[in-house]
């Protein structure tokens, strides 16, 4: 934004005219209340906004070069821009000229000559009509990022008092958190992946990505804690945590306003662990089939798998772990993801050797069992 030039009580007005004299009359009305800006031409009036943010433009219609309805599109484009109210200043009166501006964007429409009286109104209330919508604007931001903030605290919280039940894998739906947001955020950047991985489905599926094993709260404790391997009937039950686990958001999706959220969630819980050549579970859905962000998590979460401790094993290296993966690319995992899983090998190595540091940053929810002194 551009200083005021020690003016901080008043508010800064840009007008653009291509007559000099017009500038001059305006001045004459204004200048005693506003800080004012002369341009005389688009080209002129860019230049000063970029160094001067104005709480408002007068904007003639016809000027040599570019015309005010360029200059408003233009304007109307750029996001530094687009929240300045602008007033068409102009000798043009007709019913359809003032139509074709407010439909371009225009807040107000003052003829020429102007009457001081009634255009210093019409300004004053267009730049407090632009004050309150920025105020209402920053409330709301304020709102929304606080209520994501307690969604997000929720989510990981009962991530960790799902992830308490389990003495096996400790740890290792906060991991996966982190593995799939650097993924997905390298993807989105790919123009294949760009379209479906929008802002908003990043968001949520990183939200999401925690409780992928939300189902494992129904398993019984002598399936989930146990340290070796599981036998036949074993397997079955545990295999069962990804239906359940799609099961529960359905049943959210069905009854919140963003449904979104809950049909991404559903779909990471629910597939991310069926295979690309479709001998996977629960549904055996076979490549594109399974939803990107499942295809995702799948490989996020085996690398997390061969690269933790277990009871049973120690953690393989970061490099024998991507090789593993690679072997089962086109198999258990999508190839193409493989791939760019692999390019970005380097990002994902940063992440295993901090992520003790990164989860303390992310502050995740961890449950402790304290052993309780009777009197």
């Amino acid at each position: 934004m551009g200083k005021r030039d020690g003016k901080m009580n008043k508010k800064i007005i840009l007008m653009v005219d291509d007559v000099d004299l017009n500038h001059k009359a305006a001045g004459g009305v204004l200048e005693d209340t506003y800080e004012l800006y002369a341009a005389l031409s688009a080209a002129e009036a860019f230049d000063i906004l970029d160094r001067v943010m104005p709480d408002l433009i007068l904007l003639d219609i016809i000027m040599p070069g570019m015309d005010g309805y360029e200059m408003l599109k233009l304007l109307k484009k750029n996001s530094r821009y687009k929240h300045i109210p602008v007033i068409f200043l102009t000798a043009d009166n007709r019913p359809e000229t003032e139509v074709e501006g407010f439909n371009c964007g225009i807040v107000d429409f003052i003829t020429k000559p102007f009457v001081p009286i009634v255009m210093k109104k019409r300004i004053e209330t267009q730049i407090a009509l632009a004050e309150y919508e920025r105020g209402l604007e920053e409330m709301v931001a304020a709102k929304v990022e606080e209520i994501e903030k307690m969604y997000d605290l929720i989510t990981v919280s009962f991530a960790g008092l799902v992830e308490s039940r389990d003495g096996v894998t400790g740890g290792h739906l906060k991991n996966t958190s982190i593995y799939f947001a650097v993924f997905t955020e390298y993807l989105a950047a790919i123009p294949k992946y760009r379209e479906q991985l929008t802002d908003s489905v990043m968001k949520k599926a990183c939200r999401a990505a925690p409780l992928h094993d939300v189902g494992k709260i129904a398993v019984e404790d002598a399936v989930l804690r146990k340290a070796g391997s599981l036998n036949d009937t074993e397997f079955e039950q545990m295999k069962m945590h990804s239906v359940i686990g799609g099961e529960i958001f359905k049943f959210i999706s069905e009854r919140i306003p963003d449904r979104e959220f809950a049909e991404i969630a559903e779909q990471i819980a629910r597939c991310h662990h069926e295979k690309w050549n479709g001998n996977g579970y629960p549904e055996g859905l076979k490549g594109e089939e399974i939803p990107l962000v499942a295809r995702i998590m799948s490989i996020v979460d085996v690398y997390d798998a061969l690269t933790s401790e277990r009871p049973y094993k120690k953690p393989f290296t970061h490099e024998r772990a991507m090789a593993m993966i690679v072997g089962k690319s086109g198999i258990d995992f999508d190839p193409d993801l493989v791939v760019e899983f692999i390019n970005m090998g380097s990002k994902v190595k940063e992440c295993l050797q901090r992520k003790e540091q990164m989860l303390s940053e992310k502050q995740f929810f961890h449950f402790k069992k304290f052993d309780f002194i009777k009197n």
